[in-house]
């Protein structure tokens, strides 16, 4: 069964930014970022968002672009910590050389950066948004 563009490149991501120690200064050792966030959680803390992908053209067969929302949730006194955790997540994704399986990732790079305080709370939420572009292995 051929693995699915969409997973191969979030599980890629995964274990890059887990290794990262950038995003470990900010996010803790292990990394703390979830596709699924715990009951409660130690902040500050990442998860993986939001994901959709479409076919780049007729022409270019299997090639998808793929749009990706991270997130930033921190509990931090003000904005510091979330834009910390944003340009520690820029740093690791822009240009990585990523292995994927059952997949080639042509480009990976961010594209959108947005911090804001949660309604009624002190949580910070910071949105980063990549596009990557990634084909099957022939």
């Amino acid at each position: 069964m051929a693995v699915n563009a969409q997973w191969a490149l979030q599980k890629a991501l995964l274990a890059m930014l887990n290794a990262d120690p950038d995003l470990g200064a900010v996010l803790g050792n292990p990394v703390r970022i979830y596709d699924d966030i715990p009951e409660q959680p130690q902040f500050p803390f990442a998860t993986f968002d939001r994901a959709s992908a479409r076919p780049v053209n007729a022409e270019h067969g299997g090639a998808l672009e793929h749009q990706m929302t991270l997130k930033i949730w921190s509990h931090y006194g003000g904005r510091r910590e979330a834009l910390e955790g944003l340009n520690a997540l820029r740093n690791a994704i822009d240009d990585a050389a990523l292995i994927l399986d059952e997949h080639h990732l042509v480009s990976v790079r961010t594209i959108f950066a947005d911090v804001f305080r949660i309604r009624s709370s002190r949580v910070f939420e910071a949105i980063l948004n990549l596009r990557a572009i990634t084909e099957p292995l022939l």
